[in-house]
């Protein structure tokens, strides 16, 4: 009840002041308490030490808070709120409760199976853990699928591949494991369906960069838990999937999940930022590093062109209701396609559409194009950072736009060098993915021509 209580306190900002604004900067040394705790924690293995170090740096830092009583008082409770989380937080918590009886299963099964000695096996997981990390930093497609079963073998290499064509790569490198446990286990009687799930507690420097310049686009030092599934193959343990703590089923959304599998493509229910686009106008700075991404679907359509669909929320306030008003939160519906080539920027909007911000002026590095037949023009308006990119963009037909101006979601479009999605906001509970699946097979075929 403490632990939730804290929790809370640190979402809520304290309860110094009502405003957005005066939560986040009661957060402040929360952040600075948390941050300094998870670090001493790591260094000594000691959760008293890194608690009793981030609360004193955290005082310290609350002294700035010392001109109003009040604002003082909230940052002092902040700071123990900061440490305690940091340190005392239970990352496990949502996989322990199966633990003790995956635990039984695998000793049990041991008794009759050598696969199954729960020492050997763990230290197995630790391997594959450990050599993935390594594999997956370098992109070496050819080493993870000699541990990984062929469905996510070829899962992990149509990520890969969308990595390198985006010209990206995710190093995740001084990996440290300071737990693992049984989540799961099931010992088939014929061992055809084996298969056991191991959960690491971890931390790592993970950080997602250009290949070209090396510039980060993100990077983490944390703690962070995930469950590994492993099932049998003979006599071996094949990776088959890695689950976060942070997965919603609530949010599954069904239709997606048999999209993939009617399709040969492959579905993830929670899905991180690696694959976003960054910049354009849907994905500034400050919207790409709130992106909530989920329902996940990546494959390869006929003409070899890579495909992705999925659920999006953003916050801090992208996105707009049809009366104007700024919003916290707003979802999106995105399709993502690959090109193999560049087109520069182009941002297409329906000019019916108000759930969008309307543009005065061109953004920056951007002009305004009309094209040559008045009716397109009434509907939509065009920027690009190229005008002759722009009239060969396969998309820009009036047959096409035509079709998707008459379909009743609200598809904008926009293009980041190869990259083109296809957006519109939903609502939380709207059911409209069939209708964007249309459309992005639609785009699909215009762009394979």
């Amino acid at each position: 009840m403490l632990i939730e209580f804290f929790t809370f306190f640190a979402r809520a900002g304290g309860g110094g002041s009502g405003s957005s604004g005066g939560s986040l900067i009661l957060m402040l040394p929360a952040a600075v308490s948390g941050g300094v705790a998870g670090f001493v924690k790591r260094k000594t293995r000691s959760k008293i030490a890194g608690f009793l170090v981030g609360v004193a740096v955290g005082l310290v830092f609350s002294l700035l808070y010392l001109a109003d009583l009040m604002w003082f008082i909230c940052a002092v409770i902040s700071t123990f709120v900061g440490a305690a989380i940091s340190v005392f937080v239970d990352k496990l918590k949502v996989f322990r409760q199966n633990s003790e009886a995956a635990t039984n299963t695998v000793r049990q099964a041991s008794s009759a199976d050598s696969l199954w000695q729960p020492d050997n096996l763990t230290n197995y997981a630790r391997q594959v853990f450990e050599r993935f990390q390594y594999d997956w930093s370098n992109l070496d497609y050819e080493s993870i699928h000699k541990y990984t079963t062929q469905r996510y073998s070829n899962h992990i290499g149509l990520v890969m591949q969308a990595l390198r064509q985006m010209g990206r790569r995710n190093v995740v490198d001084n990996v440290r494991i300071n737990e693992a446990i049984f989540a799961d286990a099931h010992d088939d009687a014929n061992n055809q369906s084996d298969r056991v799930s191991v959960v690491f507690l971890a931390e790592a420097d993970d950080r997602l960069e250009e290949v070209a310049t090396g510039k980060k686009i993100r990077s983490a030092n944390e703690e962070f838990a995930e469950k590994w599934n492993f099932v049998r193959e003979g006599n071996e343990w094949k990776l088959d999937g890695i689950n976060q703590p942070t997965e919603d089923v609530s949010t599954l959304i069904g239709s997606l999940n048999k999209f993939a599998e009617d399709n040969g493509m492959y579905f993830s229910l929670d899905w991180g930022r690696l694959l976003l686009p960054k910049g354009g106008n849907l994905f500034l700075p400050r919207y790409f590093n709130s992106a909530d991404v989920n329902n996940h679907v990546i494959g390869v359509w006929d003409g070899g062109i890579l495909v992705q669909l999925y659920t999006c929320v953003l916050k801090n306030g992208n996105g707009f209701t049809d009366e104007g008003k700024n919003k916290d939160e707003v979802n999106y519906l995105i399709g993502q396609i690959m090109l193999p080539k560049s087109y520069g920027g182009i941002l297409i909007d329906r000019d019916d559409n108000s759930i969008f911000r309307k543009r005065i002026i061109s953004p920056i590095g951007y002009k305004k194009i009309k094209m040559e037949w008045g009716d397109f023009n009434k509907r939509y308006t065009i920027f690009a950072t190229n005008e002759d990119q722009a009239a060969s963009f396969e998309l820009l037909n009036p047959s096409f736009m035509a079709w998707l101006y008459d379909q009743d979601i609200k598809a904008n479009i926009e293009v980041m060098d190869n990259i083109v999605i296809l957006y519109a906001r939903v609502s939380s509970d709207e059911k409209r993915y069939a209708e964007m699946l249309e459309i992005l097979r639609r785009a699909h075929k215009e762009l394979k021509m």
